[in-house]
């Protein structure tokens, strides 16, 4: 039994070490020499790139690329090569892309400052079902927020949206024939798995909510401007 409990717990704590890792923080300080966490909007992610080095060609889209991938790597080390055989594995990856959701918002390297997760979150997305990263969530997120007026609220509705999403997909995937979800075929297995259901759908709502708290004080306060009223450049922040 023990053998199986412990696997519940270092995971997650992979995805959270994973998710962690700063790469915006090593990009700026490499090409600017800048902190990202005293410039712009302190947050330590791609906007904040692509503001410090002044363009979304090279390091905003490396800084992005990598910032997916830590949150992919993160899943799919702990399915193939931790626990593949783990019984509950379902729960074991969920968990572990909510920890790394978790660990790019309050990166442990950097006193648990970080970015706003959704980079992270697309990877793991990337994992459980290709499409929803390249294409679905980027969409739903920019409409949802030129919509809201505010980032902070259309990411949060967009992300609302994730789990609703993957039980239309369920019902309808085998009967229509949908691409399967790479390596989860139990999204789309017409029972649609309780782990993607409540861990992940609602967790990631938590987690991505606690981060725009912020946000949300600002326009309570009336600080925020709405998106409408924003240059270019200062949508970035």
């Amino acid at each position: 039994m023990a053998s199986l409990v412990w696997q519940f717990f270092v995971g997650p704590l992979i995805g959270f070490l994973f998710g962690g890792f700063p790469t915006a923080y090593i990009i700026c300080k490499l090409v600017k020499g800048i902190d990202p966490r005293e410039f712009g909007s302190g947050s330590v992610s791609t906007r904040n790139v692509i503001r410090a080095t002044g363009g979304f060609f090279p390091w905003g889209l490396v800084n992005g690329f990598t910032d997916m991938m830590k949150g992919a790597a993160a899943c799919a080390i702990v399915e193939f090569a931790i626990c593949p055989a783990h019984p509950n594995l379902d729960y074991i990856v969920v968990l572990t892309a909510l920890a790394a959701v978790a660990g790019h918002c309050w990166m442990p390297y950097l006193g648990f400052k970080g970015g706003k997760g959704l980079g992270t979150m697309a990877g793991t997305l990337l994992f459980f079902y290709w499409p929803m990263s390249p294409l679905i969530f980027p969409i739903l997120i920019g409409l949802l927020s030129l919509l809201s007026g505010y980032s902070g609220v259309g990411s949060v509705w967009g992300v609302s949206f994730i789990s609703p999403f993957f039980f239309i997909i369920d019902l309808i995937g085998p009967s229509m024939q949908i691409v399967q979800p790479i390596p989860h075929p139990f999204l789309t297995d017409g029972t649609y798995g309780i782990a993607f259901t409540i861990v992940y759908g609602f967790g990631i709502i938590l987690v991505i909510l606690l981060r725009y708290l912020p946000e949300f004080k600002k326009i309570r306060s009336g600080e925020a401007k709405r998106w409408t009223k924003l240059t270019s450049s200062d949508v970035m922040k």
